[in-house]
């Protein structure tokens, strides 16, 4: 009893956190426009359109000018770290901004993928009643499946994912 009071909580917890991402997106929807870093990527074409050499960029954080070249080719390539990339911005005057924008609601993921697994246990259980002749029709299989993703929700259940 105890246990479940604890993952209904959890459930809860999660529910509220979904939810609170979810009015984020929906308060600032710019977090959605899909920017795209320009050819060279976003620090040589800032540091060029402020006319910077990467010397003078190297100055002004303290690194040499062949760390501010690997950086531009790191972010180019896709390998640059955020400590890196933020030391960078802070040289051309910029703010780092990362997020990680969900492509849907955070609720219907959840959902999707609790009904996915919903649907896997009920067609096991359907399957082992089956061979035992206590086969039930597609009504009750549904009706169950629904309750059971329902309940999967409610208690924050992490084997969604799985």
């Amino acid at each position: 009893m105890r246990q479940r009071q604890i993952d209904s909580l959890k459930g809860l917890q999660r529910r509220i956190e979904r939810e609170e991402i979810g009015r984020l997106f929906q308060q600032y929807p710019m977090l959605r426009v899909d920017l795209q870093p320009a050819k060279g990527g976003w620090l040589r074409t800032l540091r060029n359109a402020l006319g910077m050499t990467a010397t003078q960029l190297g100055r002004r954080i303290g690194v040499s000018q062949n760390a501010i070249s690997e950086a531009e080719r790191a972010e180019a390539e896709g390998r640059i770290t955020l400590n890196t990339l933020r030391k960078m911005a802070d040289g051309l005057n910029c703010d780092l901004s990362y997020a990680l924008v969900p492509r849907g609601s955070l609720e219907m993921m959840v959902h999707n993928a609790a009904q996915l697994e919903a649907a896997r246990l009920v067609a096991d259980a359907a399957q082992g009643m089956a061979l035992e002749a206590q086969a039930t029709d597609d009504r009750a299989r549904s009706s169950e499946a629904e309750a059971v993703r329902e309940g999967l929700i409610a208690a924050g259940a992490r084997t969604i994912w799985d």
